[in-house]
């Protein structure tokens, strides 16, 4: 017999050579190499962010004939400044997880409430509906005028996000478990706290886990905006350049910079993605 192949991580691998292969030609062909900057120049970028690179003085020249040099500018300001690449993922990515240990918990808790009780949901659900809607950076202002200007101001915007969205698929979840299983556990003496733990959560479980991976997403896009609004440190300082705006309607930034960091973004966050996808697999085998 011979061996199976599998055929899912030769597509995958060959879906991303040809992305970057149609890059590569855009890049090679256009008209502003400022805006669309070429593998090469990412590849210096990412060698130089990772400390193992240097980056090319700016002398307002091109590097040299034929190469459509970019600007190194904020690549030396954030060597500068002693922003890695490796130091703003691991940071963004230990705020991604504050937000996921903290939201997570108290929104599946907030989605049992509502489901379990119909009079609770009923005066309770308006306004989680209304907080909802509220976008979470929106909030970093009013927290500093509590706070103070902070680490607080960038993690509760994060559990906030990552909190508003499990509710819904915790909410759901518990609210669509078959109806037979409910009465076959009442007619058991199922009650309480042991229809909750015994038939409501394991049930309504595969629906409460996927929602870890619409978190996970929310979690990142909140961090980053976060830390692009109002941080030293973190991917989403990186991509604005280190402090380097010199005001909201001026931006000096090299768009390998924020290619690189784009990419690493994506590629953790696809990592992360498929580690929850793993566990919500192997926890809710009994599904399939």
């Amino acid at each position: 017999m011979k061996p199976v192949i599998p055929q899912r991580p030769i597509l995958w691998l060959a879906s991303l050579a040809a992305l970057a292969g149609i890059y590569a030609l855009v890049s090679s062909r256009a008209a502003r190499p400022d805006v669309l900057p070429s593998p090469r120049d990412i590849a210096e970028t990412f060698a130089a962010l990772l400390g193992s690179g240097q980056p090319q003085p700016m002398n307002g020249q091109h590097a040299h004939a034929g190469h459509h040099g970019h600007s190194s500018e904020q690549v030396e300001t954030l060597v500068q400044q002693g922003v890695s690449l490796q130091a703003s993922l691991a940071i963004s990515t230990a705020r991604v997880l504050f937000g996921l240990l903290v939201g997570l918990p108290l929104g599946t808790l907030i989605g049992l409430l509502l489901a379990w009780n119909r009079r609770t949901d009923d005066y309770l659900h308006p306004i989680y509906v209304l907080l909802r809607s509220v976008p979470p950076l929106a909030l970093i202002t009013y927290i500093m005028l509590w706070l103070g200007h902070s680490e607080a101001h960038r993690l509760i915007p994060i559990v906030y996000a990552v909190a508003t969205t499990a509710v819904i698929p915790t909410y759901h979840g518990v609210r669509d478990v078959a109806a037979k299983y409910v009465v076959a556990a009442r007619s058991l003496g199922a009650r309480g706290r042991l229809m909750l733990t015994s038939v409501l959560l394991p049930a309504a479980s595969p629906a409460v886990l996927g929602g870890l991976r619409y978190s996970l997403a929310i979690a990142w896009m909140t961090a980053v905006g976060a830390e692009m609004l109002m941080a030293e440190n973190g991917m989403g300082n990186l991509l604005v350049g280190g402090g380097m705006w010199a005001s909201r309607l001026q931006t000096r930034s090299d768009p390998a910079v924020i290619l690189v960091g784009i990419m690493a973004l994506a590629a953790v966050g696809w990592a992360m993605d498929a580690l929850a996808r793993t566990v919500t697999a192997r926890l809710t085998r009994w599904v399939r």
